[in-house]
Formats: C-alpha cells, sequence, structure tokens
C-alpha cells in the first residue's frame, strides 16, 4: 500500500527515479538496490514509499521457508537502463496505486531479489545500495554469495539529497501534517492541568490525530523528577500513572505522519501556569532562541553559520556549552546537540549542526529545536517546523509559543 492514495502524480516518482539514476551514472554505477523496512514501524520505510510509492505492510517475523520470507522488507531494483523491479515481501499490495509497473512476490525472497537483479543485468559491475541498514546480514550473505560477480558500493546520499528538496504534492502532505499536529499539541498544552496522569494529558489528542488521517509515529512526554529525560517511561514515552502536580515542568514532543510527510513539534509549560522565575527565564530563552534562529534563515546560508547565529544568541545571555552540568547557577544548552534537522518523510538532512557546511534552499523543510538543562529546576524544550522559502521562514506549526495563562484562556 503506498502513502499517497489519491491522485498519485506517478511523473513524479519517475522524475525522482531518474534524478537518482543520473547520479548513479555519474558514479559508474550499474544501478541502485534499494532496501526499505515497514510492518508497522516508520524509522526506515521510506526510500522505496519515496521512488515507488510503496509501504511495506505486514510485520516482521523470522523466515520459516517455505511458507514465508522477507516479512517486512522491500527492495527496489533500478538499472541505469531499463525500468526499474520491486520486490515485495507479501501478496497484498496494490498495483493501482504503485509507481512502478513491475511488482514480484515469492515466498522465497532472497531468491526474488536475484532472479530481479539477473533479470536487470546488474549481476555484474558495481551497484548503489540504498538502505544498508536496513539489510538483515543473513539476508546479505545469501544475497551477495548467489551474485558473486555484484560489488556493492554505499549510495545513500543519492536519494537523501533527491529527498531533500519537495515539491508541492509533498508541500501539501507536510501541510497537512503540521496543521494535524499543531491542533493535537493544542490540544494537549490546554489539557496540561494537576490531577491527571501524562496519558491522561496525551489521550484526547491521538484520537484527532487519529481521526484527522494521521498515524502517530510516537508522542513523549516528561514531568516533575523525570524532567530531565525525554520521556518519564521509555515504553511507551508517557506515565499512565503518577499525576502531574502545580509548579512542575511538563514537556511534550509529538511526531504524527500524513500520508508519509511528518510533523514533529513540542512545547514546554508549568503545571498550573504559574512558573517560579528561574522556571519563566528558561521558558522565555528556550522560546526566543529558536525564534531568533527562525528569523534568521535565508537561502544562501550555510547551516553551520545558522548554527553559529542560535549559539552566539545564548551564549551572549550566559548559557553554558559545557560537557560538565553541574553548577546550579548556570543555564546549559541541553541534549540533543543540534539546532534541528531536515524534515520530510523522516528526519533527513541538513542537519542543524556547526559542521554542516551545506547551504539552506528554498523549499527545504526543517525543524528548529532546543533544550536548556538548569540544576535544581530541570529541562525545558521548545520545537518549531518550517519551510524555507525565497523571503526566509515560513512557520507551519502555529501552536502558541508560550503556553502560560493567555494562551489557555
Amino acid at each position: 500500500m503506498g502513502m499517497l492514495q489519491n491522485n498519485v502524480p506517478f511523473h513524479e516518482f519517475h522524475e525522482r527515479r531518474s534524478q537518482c539514476v543520473s547520479q548513479a551514472s555519474d558514479r559508474g554505477l550499474n544501478g541502485l538496490m534499494v532496501w526499505s523496512r515497514g510492518g508497522g514501524t516508520f524509522d526506515r520505510y521510506a526510500d522505496v514509499d519515496y521512488l515507488a510509492n510503496h509501504y511495506q505492510q505486514r510485520c516482521y517475523l523470522p523466515d520459516y521457508m517455505p511458507l514465508w520470507s522477507g516479512r517486512s522488507h522491500c527492495v527496489l531494483f533500478i538499472p541505469v537502463e531499463g525500468e526499474p523491479i520491486l520486490v515485495v515481501s507479501s501478496p497484498e499490495y496494490s498495483i493501482d496505486l504503485i509507481a512502478v509497473s513491475d511488482v514480484r512476490y515469492s515466498n522465497d525472497f532472497i531468491g526474488e531479489c536475484r532472479r530481479a537483479i539477473y533479470d536487470l543485468n546488474m549481476d555484474e559491475g558495481k551497484v548503489g545500495l540504498v538502505g544498508a541498514d536496513v539489510l538483515p546480514f543473513a539476508y546479505s550473505q545469501k544475497l551477495f554469495a548467489e551474485t558473486p560477480e555484484l560489488e556493492v558500493a554505499t549510495a545513500d546520499d543519492i536519494v537523501q539529497h533527491t529527498r531533500m528538496i519537495k515539491s508541492p504534492r509533498e508541500e501539501a502532505c507536510i501541510n497537512e501534517a503540521c496543521r494535524i499536529g499543531t491542533s493535537a499539541v493544542n490540544q494537549i498544552m490546554r489539557n496540561v492541568s494537576e490531577g491527571k496522569t501524562e496519558s491522561q494529558i496525551i489521550a484526547p489528542a491521538i484520537e484527532t490525530v487519529v481521526e484527522e488521517g494521521a498515524v502517530v509515529y510516537f508522542v513523549i512526554t516528561s514531568s516533575g523528577s523525570y524532567i530531565n529525560y525525554a520521556q518519564s517511561v521509555d515504553f511507551p514515552g508517557y506515565d499512565h500513572q503518577r499525576k502531574v502536580e502545580n509548579g512542575e515542568l511538563f514537556r511534550v514532543d509529538l511526531i504524527i505522519s500524513y500520508q508519509g510527510y511528518m510533523c514533529d513539534f513540542g512545547r514546554s509549560c508549568v503545571v498550573g501556569h504559574t512558573p517560579s522565575i528561574p522556571q519563566q527565564e528558561m521558558l522565555d530563552m528556550v522560546t526566543d532562541a529558536c525564534e531568533h534562529v527562525i528569523q534568521s534563515i535565508q537561502p544562501g546560508l550555510r547551516v553551520k553559520d545558522l548554527c553559529r547565529i542560535g549559539d552566539n544568541y545564548l551564549e551572549e545571555r550566559g548559557v553554558s556549552f559545557a560537557v560538565d552540568q553541574t553548577n546550579a547557577d548556570v543555564i546549559y544548552a541541553g541534549y540533543p546537540p543540534h539546532w534541528g534537522h531536515g524534515l520530510g518523510m523522516s528526519w533527513e538532512r541538513p542537519w542543524l549542526v556547526k559542521e554542516e557546511e551545506m547551504t539552506l534552499e528554498p523549499n527545504m523543510f526543517l525543524a528548529i529545536e532546543k533544550s536548556l538543562y538548569k540544576p535544581g529546576v530541570g529541562t525545558v524544550s521548545y520545537e518549531q517546523n518550517i519551510k524555507v522559502t525565497e523571503n526566509g521562514a515560513c512557520i507551519l506549526t502555529t501552536s502558541p509559543k508560550k503556553w502560560d495563562k493567555t494562551a489557555i484562556s
């Protein structure tokens, strides 16, 4: 089943593959072998879906030959010359939605992959591998043993580069994801009150996400004595037992996907909306710092320079980037150590770190985020989703920036 189910732009998928083929040819590759994994998860499904409009349903199961194998995996073979072949691991797929005409299924998944390689004359020479981290070790041993003349080169960056600049159809999906996400986060923040568990706080918003046709990638919350962790409970990511109390910090990070495209943002507040002076200082600073970075975004700006703008803003206000974070009088830059990341079908480049040489371009979509920590006070975080335009940044997540008494009234 493809992520896009209405008015599928088949020409767009062809254009994406053509761009990848051009880059593969320039490197002397005979083609690309693109591995993805679905089965109910959303971490590594995106490359095949981006190129063929196919999400591999059916959960992972260990191979049980001759009944099934390869469960939750799919592979797209794209030759430099010729038409692509998609190998799937279950017979339940929508041929009318897949943007590839040659779709193959067999209980012998690796055997079917081998046949596709030979049919496309990709069995000799060098082939680019996209998704090496998705290809199971046992499958790679078997497949490459059966194609001894095949030489493999890592080629993830080919698809990553193509995915960075979004088309109008992709933009529409991200816009809708952010509309749904904004509505859900608003519900969550308005529902923060003493006597509720984190589960009770977020539950109505999750219902909204599902009703609107999106899916929860994950949602994490933290509060009280666990505020310095991204989540109060590692699994499921929110506490369903402890009730939050007035005066403690609460934060949420909600990631949803609509037709394969993500919204990823969050907010922080104080339960009861009567913050202490140190809490208010931190809430203001993390919000204002991220908004300062957003206001600085322009096409042509190097990512490393954007990160320096953000770092300078915090350092000028006394925030420390030290690894040792034990001084109770100091506010520290928290984890993760970046200002955000690219946004699309997953977390992607550009990574907003000072080592990134890439420049910002129109129609990139970004998540701008930061966390701050102060011993004895806790951790606060803030995140926005934006589109890079010719004139700067367009904010897509329009939830109130600061959730105080004014925001909930």
